[in-house]
């Protein structure tokens, strides 16, 4: 088992995190990445095994291996995770901090985690190329890409659904206000001017009532643009707003334009218990 595992949970911003970390620490080991699915799939999150879309550089694990990382040892390694790591190869993260000891893992380790730091990366440009979509753009994403490419552009990324019907997450996260938006909006334009706002949102009607977008403004998500689309579609734009999201974390992140603006949440959880230094790149805003 001279691999390195990586457990994948959440939906494809995290997902995008685990593997982004796994594989730079895999790319140091000179080892093959290898994808546990079981969790995503037995909670039965709504993008599924959604980092298979990406041209990633991983394998699912196979049966055999499934029986050395077994449901009770992975159990067993996250009681025993603040006491003593790692248990029998498993290795669990303790907080969304930076812990450089994930760095330090050898060949056979699985790691389970959310990994929510840019420091974990240890090759930008090879999980760069990594992260690009297997399939050619659908037509309507396709529609959106050409009109981004034709004017200075900015990405405002709104997440609210899924927060609001879920307690747990919205205690832990909370929502993005109106005055975070408006103000970041206002900031972008005083820096680049003239500037096309593209909207990706799963609330255009709060948009459009609560933020001072431009009547122009471009509302792109729709049914026929997958998420995994849209995602690619916020880095083509020049410069970001992001939600308290992984998912528009990715992509700001994924934005080539080395002028770009990106502006983000602070704080990023409303749980100021969280601990998440090295979430926020120092050059964003």
């Amino acid at each position: 088992m001279k691999n390195i595992y990586v457990r994948l949970m959440g939906g494809l911003g995290n997902q995008l995190f685990q593997y982004a970390a796994a594989r730079s620490l895999a790319d140091k080991l000179g080892v093959e990445l290898v994808l546990d699915g079981r969790y995503v799939v037995r909670k039965g999150h709504h993008t599924g095994l959604a980092i298979d879309c990406f041209n990633i550089r991983a394998r699912h694990i196979s049966p055999k291996e499934l029986r050395s990382f077994s449901e009770v040892k992975i159990r067993f390694a996250r009681w025993l995770k603040r006491l003593i790591r790692p248990v029998n190869t498993v290795f669990w993260e303790t907080s969304l901090a930076f812990d450089s000891t994930m760095h330090s893992q050898g060949a056979g380790t699985m790691l389970v985690g959310f990994w929510q730091s840019q420091r974990y990366i240890s090759s930008n440009m090879e999980i760069r190329k990594d992260l690009q979509l297997c399939a050619p753009l659908g037509v309507g994403a396709a529609t959106v890409a050409a009109q981004i490419a034709l004017q200075t552009s900015v990405a405002l990324h709104v997440r609210r659904g899924d927060y609001l019907k879920d307690e747990k997450t919205m205690a832990r996260y909370g929502l993005c206000s109106s005055g975070y938006y408006n103000k970041a909006l206002d900031y972008v334009i005083q820096q680049v001017g003239d500037v096309k706002v593209f909207v990706f949102s799963d609330d255009p009607e709060w948009v459009k009532k609560h933020l001072n977008v431009p009547d122009d403004a471009c509302f792109s998500s729709a049914p026929s643009i997958t998420a995994e689309e849209d995602l690619v579609l916020i880095s083509l734009c020049d410069h970001q707003i992001i939600a308290n999201s992984t998912f528009s974390w990715w992509g700001a992140w994924l934005n080539l334009n080395h002028a770009k603006i990106v502006v983000a949440p602070q704080p990023w959880f409303d749980d100021t218990s969280i601990q998440a230094q090295g979430l926020i790149p120092d050059e964003w805003h």
